[in-house]
Order: C-alpha cells, then structure tokens, then sequence
C-alpha cells in the first residue's frame, strides 16, 4: 500500500512538536506525518512526493503554497483570514482530537480525494456482550470490559447497538454524529473507513468508541448484509485487537454477529425468576435455529451485588467493582 503523507507547514515550533507528539501517537488513517517550519521546504518535499494533506498556518501563508502539490489544503487560521481559494479553514487552537477529527472528516467527504483499502495490522477479535432480559448493567459490563482490556494495552474499540444508551448525559458530551452516521457513510465509501473512523470516534479510558445512534430507528433500518459488510470491514481494516459490541436486537444482523463473535458474555441474573426463563428461552431459540457454536462460545457471568453504588462513573470502571468482576471474566486476574 502506497504511504500516504498528511504534512504541517507552521512557522510555530512549539505548535509543531506538539501536533507531531499526538498524530504519531494517535497515528490517526495510517498516514506518515511530516512537518515543515518554511513554505519553501514543503514545496520541495512535495515536488518529490505529492502530499494527501497539507495543513498550513495562516501566520507562514503564501502565494506559493498554491504550488505545493497536496490533494487537501487546510489554512490553520489564527486571526480571522478571509476564504483562501483551493483551501479549507479550520480553527488553528483547539483540541489535537478535534482539529483532526474536522481534517480527516471533510477530507473523507470530498469525493476529489481517493483513498485505499488496507489490510489491519492485528488479528481482530469481536467480542459481543448480551442480556436476554435486557438488564441495565449489560453496558456497564461491556464498557467496563473494554477498559479491562485497554489497560492490558490491548487496541480496543467499543460500539453500543443499545436503543438508547444516555452517553451525552452520563459522559456530559454532545455528538455531531453516531455510530449509523459512520456506518451508512462506510457502506458507500470503504475505501475511506479508517478516515471516518477516525473523525468521529471518541475516547474514554483508553477505549475507542463510535458515539451510540441518536435514534433506535436508524439501527432497525440497516439491512442484515449491511450489519456483515461493516463488521467484516472494522474487523478486516483495522488496528484495533479487540471490537467489543454491546450487542441488543435492534440489529437486523443479531444472529450473525453473534455467529461471526470470537466470544460471546451472557450477563445473567440468577436471582430473578423472570431472569432465568428469558434466559432458558434464549438457548432454547439458538438450539431451535442450530447455532450451537454460539452456545459453545458463550461465557455466562453475574454482576456483583450492588453495583450501580459502587461503580461510580463511566470513565472509571475498570477499577470498579463491575472492572474487577470483568477481569475475572475475561481471565485477565
């Protein structure tokens, strides 16, 4: 696969070294960074190798920048410049996170710019967490399990197929768009997943997350063949070593992903009478349909008394009550 090279063009060193810091670390869609503290030097580099993406301060703007041969042209604006023609302005001091996010975003939406599909680095597994009796902690569990996960420095990336998950109010945030958003978007252009991946996740404790549907709706009306193209794609071009789906049947493709999981964690309630018959009806239905191999690969669990006054908060649960109870589960003591 071709590299392709996302260059910063400021005279600002510190603003720089600090850009450069996050994008290695974050290497956000695989692109090569490169940095450059005069207009002249990006223009030569380019003549050698045309870059993806260019972002330059409006501070070192000019004329030649027009020269430098680069797909996308960003003008980190500082002051206020008017409209540059051939470039897009985007607010130079903000976050790292989301100055990227609003580069690779526009950048996978201009149809001018083509990208290439990649093979990931890992091997990626799914995992997927259930509850037949739709208990309240089958998130918790799976949140709290991924950054179980993530603290043992694995690459883990968590979506919600809940109705409705409360994660603009329990993580305080607001999202410009959801998990449905980047699916429908990957479904048309694949080439470019990594890109939109990366310009609409979030991050909390270590853990990747697409931020969960507005409305239950637009995840009914995605097709069955829809749900497997997108999850072979996730699991196929990315980096992450862990997918972990807080599963519900709002997904047309319920079976499958089930079928198509590495590990399937039942979180159950032996306590409940009610429970225990969902339960029991569950794998009665997957016996009734020849699933067993999702039987075989299903690990059941409970969550410890009284979790929900000792978990505290979101950004928190792998050392939780409910984080130490996932360790256990996940053979991670």
């Amino acid at each position: 696969m071709k590299v392709r090279q996302l260059a910063i063009c400021d005279s600002d060193s510190g603003y720089l070294r600090m850009l450069q810091a996050y994008l290695q670390r974050r290497n956000p869609a695989d692109f090569e960074i490169l940095i450059f503290d005069a207009v002249h030097k990006a223009l030569e580099a380019s003549r050698r190798a045309p870059f993806e993406i260019l972002l330059v301060g409006e501070g070192i703007y000019d004329t030649d920048v027009a020269k430098i041969s680069a797909a996308k042209r960003f003008v980190l604006q500082e002051d206020g410049l008017k409209e540059i023609a051939g470039c897009s302005v985007i607010a130079k001091y903000q976050s790292m996170e989301r100055l990227i996010a609003q580069v690779l975003g526009e950048y996978a939406l201009d149809e001018s710019c083509r990208s290439v599909e990649r093979r990931g680095k890992n091997r990626t597994r799914l995992v997927s967490f259930y509850s037949p009796d739709r208990h309240r902690g089958q998130s918790v569990a799976a949140l709290g399990a991924a950054q179980v996960l993530a603290e043992d420095g694995d690459q883990v990336l968590y979506l919600s197929m809940m109705p409705f998950a409360g994660f603009e109010e329990l993580l305080q945030t607001e999202y410009d768009a959801d998990v449905t958003d980047f699916m429908y978007f990957v479904l048309n252009h694949s080439e470019k997943l990594l890109c939109k991946l990366d310009s609409i996740k979030r991050s909390i404790r270590g853990v990747d997350y697409l931020p969960p549907a507005l409305d239950y709706e637009d995840l009914v009306a995605i097709d069955r063949k829809d749900w497997e193209t997108v999850a072979d794609l996730l699991l196929y071009s990315s980096d992450y070593t862990y997918i972990v789906m807080d599963l519900s049947e709002t997904c047309k493709g319920f079976y499958d992903l089930l079928e198509s999981s590495d590990q399937v964690y039942l979180l159950t309630d032996s306590d409940s009478v009610c429970g225990r018959a969902m339960l029991s009806h569950f794998r009665h239905l997957l016996r009734a349909k020849e699933w067993d191999g999702i039987l075989a690969r299903t690990v059941e669990f409970e969550l410890p008394p009284n979790w929900e006054r000792q978990c505290g908060t979101l950004e928190n649960l792998a050392a939780s009550p409910v984080g130490i109870c996932m360790k256990g589960v996940l053979g991670r003591r």
